[in-house]
């Protein structure tokens, strides 16, 4: 079907097909259509609502336009939609670290802040680790170190294509949707948080098609893109491509809920500093969260064979000092 009648169909308000949805998103990011028409195509589909298959097809689209790296089958991401207005300290970032000095490959994927006022980014410049755009250095990283940082800016240069008309729409879009579903590592196994429990099972599906192995998609009852520790979390697992739905309460696990007022978040700089704070033993309440979720990617690793074990390896990571010494180590390379 040629583009016009693709962009005509959208905004007849029809849903798309995932072969119509990678044509019309091929064209978007190869910049050959003109920013009303992109706006037009992105509002769009927000009223309407995206479905899996638009989804898919954006992020078959997308994926094959990002610089990748290679990495084993085993490797982790911690990434979430953003946008869940919180402004929480930065738990996923917080939880891929903890996680990765507890023995598990984390190819994090991530960037600046957008919705917050301090993204995976921001966070990471903040204790010092620096980036790199060389596929080769972070395959070195991933595979000496147990993690890697893939700043999103070097992997997608074609999102620089709706950069501009996503700044100036100022609200949500399908893009917030695509970004932790095209980890340039191909990373198989992912606790991916998202903004609205509408998607988690949108998610979970996608993730399937494309070949996930282990998913935990995750959204707390408090609004969080995390697991949270102030009320339940919904989750949708996707492990031997079956797909399960269930209410995950920490207290099951023997944690006690917390305020988010306890893990209110700031400007890089003192994020930053909570983390280093609480990688020191000296931030009871933020390590508890950050147990729980780097426990969730100790678990899809394989190195526990629930949350609950996993946590306390991330736990005893902490406490021992193996997260300070890794830190020390990733960040003084």
């Amino acid at each position: 079907m040629e583009i016009n009648n693709i962009k005509n169909k959208l905004f007849s308000q029809n849903n798309l097909t995932a072969e119509e949805s990678f044509s019309l998103f091929g064209e978007i990011m190869n910049g050959k259509l003109n920013e009303i028409d992109t706006s037009a195509i992105l509002i769009s589909l927000k009223i309407k609502g995206e479905t899996k298959d638009e989804i898919l097809g954006a992020t078959k689209i997308m994926r094959s336009k990002s610089l990748k790296i290679s990495s084993s089958a085993n490797i982790v991401d911690t990434c979430g939609t953003g946008g869940d207005m919180s402004n929480t300290l930065n738990i996923s970032t917080a939880a891929s670290l903890v996680a990765a000095s507890c023995g598990v490959a984390i190819a994090k994927h991530g960037n600046k802040s957008v919705s917050s006022k301090s993204g995976s980014a921001d966070m990471l410049q903040n204790i010092g680790y620096k980036f790199s755009d060389d596929p080769k250095k972070l395959e070195e990283q991933l595979k000496n170190n147990n993690f890697c940082f893939m700043f999103a800016q070097y992997h997608h240069s074609a999102m620089k294509h709706v950069s501009s008309v996503r700044k100036t729409l100022g609200t949500r879009t399908i893009f917030n949707l695509l970004g932790p579903l095209t980890n340039p590592a191909n990373a198989k196994n992912q606790l991916l948080g998202v903004y609205d429990k509408k998607w988690i099972n949108t998610h979970c599906e996608v993730l399937n098609e494309l070949g996930s192995n282990k998913v935990m998609i995750v959204h707390g009852f408090d609004g969080l893109d995390e697991i949270t520790l102030s009320q339940n979390t919904y989750i949708c697992e996707l492990k031997d491509k079956h797909i399960q739905n269930y209410n995950f309460d920490p207290r099951d696990i023997g944690y006690d809920y917390i305020s988010l007022e306890d893990i209110k978040g700031g400007d890089p700089k003192y994020n930053a500093e909570c983390f280093m704070k609480m990688i020191n033993g000296k931030y009871d309440q933020f390590q508890k969260i950050v147990e729980i979720n780097a426990g969730a990617a100790v678990y899809l690793s394989g190195k526990a064979s629930n949350i609950k074990e996993g946590a306390l390896i991330a736990q005893k990571s902490i406490t021992e000092g193996k997260t300070k010494n890794f830190i020390s180590s990733i960040t003084n390379e």
